[in-house]
């Protein structure tokens, strides 16, 4: 059934495919261990095993924080874009000077929007990431979209469709 041409797009995280791709990572990190422990002394191992458990940890904080995302995580309408992870309010058209998609090793990964005014719409960044912008006084915003329910090809379409002006012409 073809979308009307006034609906917004609406992404929410597809919880399955990002739980996936973790479990065989966490298959791969425990073949890894095996093959060390039968092959290496034992301070290797426990080496091995600290670092294999730091990645778990890091696996298990960004699963949680999908599974336990509400509501949806991009939506791209006729009056702006609502990011609620990167901004506290919504972002309108005209605060946006431009939105692309960053492709990289055959995928999107990146939804890039420049706001040059983003203060008045409460970027939910870290003190660091505040930083790094600074330093590079830049005013864009890096948005992962890999893990996603729509593609990348939905979100520049609707870019597109609300906003012509403001998505940049593909590379």
């Amino acid at each position: 059934m073809p979308q009307a041409p006034d609906a917004p797009l609406v992404a929410r995280y597809a919880r399955k495919r990002s739980e996936q791709g973790a479990y065989i990572f966490v298959v791969f990190l425990a073949l890894m261990a095996f093959l060390a422990w039968r092959e290496a002394e034992v301070k290797q191992i426990v080496i091995g095993m600290i670092g294999c458990g730091v990645l778990l940890a890091f696996i298990h904080f960004g699963q949680r924080r999908i599974q336990n995302a509400h509501g949806p995580q991009l939506i791209v309408d006729g009056t702006g874009m609502l990011m609620p992870e990167y901004f506290v309010h919504r972002v309108p058209w005209e605060a946006i000077a431009r939105a692309r998609i960053l492709r990289q090793h055959e995928r999107a990964d990146l939804l890039v929007v420049d706001v040059p005014k983003a203060a008045i719409y409460g970027p939910r960044e870290q003190k660091w990431d505040r930083k790094m912008r600074e330093f590079a006084d830049s005013t864009e915003f890096m948005i992962d979209i890999r893990d996603l329910d729509v593609s990348s090809l939905d979100i520049e379409a609707a870019i597109i469709r609300f906003a012509p002006g403001k998505a940049s012409p593909p590379a």
